[in-house]
């Protein structure tokens, strides 16, 4: 069943405009008209069934008790890597849980967001993506940040994924969890001592050098899977 976000509070028997890109998916991509009954997830996070009433309004049907989001608060701090890889990493975080993405300008890093037409578009790609998934909020893609601006992100657990390292650290359940994912051809090695010394725990993801698309999913899916 198709899903989307609204900016506003919703409740059983609302009657509520709905955004033009969202009418013009139901009416002109899908093709649906009143008989369809589709998943609206206001700015609470709450669950409702609704269906449209005409070209520009639906009604709020009923409320559905779900909650598809982790008990854990997870941020990802994920240095800016090749366009399409950035993306796909946007994508399948967003899948998987993530409650924060960080775009990291670190010192490696080949990819530059110069303007906000980007920034729009990764943002686009989460909103789809938690559409895609049924989650009950979209998570937050923050503009891009600088190593001085690492420490506002930081949480009950932290860690940074260094490919020189050989401890893999037993990750438990925790309310929240931030963790680092270096760039192509990995941290300076200044930068990650720097890293360190704010309170990241360095830690392995196994023998093999991995690209840092799959550092980053695979660091995902172990924190997921520790804290579900």
């Amino acid at each position: 069943m198709q899903q989307y976000f609204i900016d506003s509070k919703a409740e059983t028997d609302q009657i509520i405009d709905l955004d033009k890109e969202v009418l013009h998916h139901l009416i002109k991509v899908l093709r649906k008209d009143s008989s369809y009954t589709f998943r609206i997830a206001d700015r609470d996070g709450k669950i409702f069934h609704a269906h449209l009433i005409d070209e520009k309004r639906c009604r709020i049907d009923a409320f559905l008790d779900e909650n598809n989001e982790l008990d854990c608060e997870i941020t990802c701090i994920l240095s800016l890597i090749k366009s399409d890889k950035f993306e796909l990493c946007i994508q399948k975080m967003t899948e998987l849980g993530v409650s924060r993405i960080v775009p990291f300008n670190a010192r490696r890093s080949v990819l530059k967001i110069r303007d906000g037409k980007k920034l729009q578009r990764l943002r686009k790609i989460a909103l789809e993506a938690a559409e895609q998934c049924h989650r009950n909020r979209i998570p937050e893609i923050t503009k891009p940040c600088d190593l001085k601006d690492l420490k506002q992100y930081m949480s009950t657990s932290n860690y940074i994924c260094y490919e020189s390292e050989t401890k893999i650290s037993d990750i438990g359940k925790s309310d929240s969890i931030t963790y680092i994912i270096g760039p192509e051809g990995g941290f300076d090695e200044d930068e990650y001592g720097k890293i360190v010394s704010m309170g990241f725990e360095s830690v392995s993801l196994g023998k093999r050098i991995l690209r840092a698309e799959t550092a980053a999913l695979y660091m995902t899916s172990l924190i997921v899977w520790k804290c579900q």
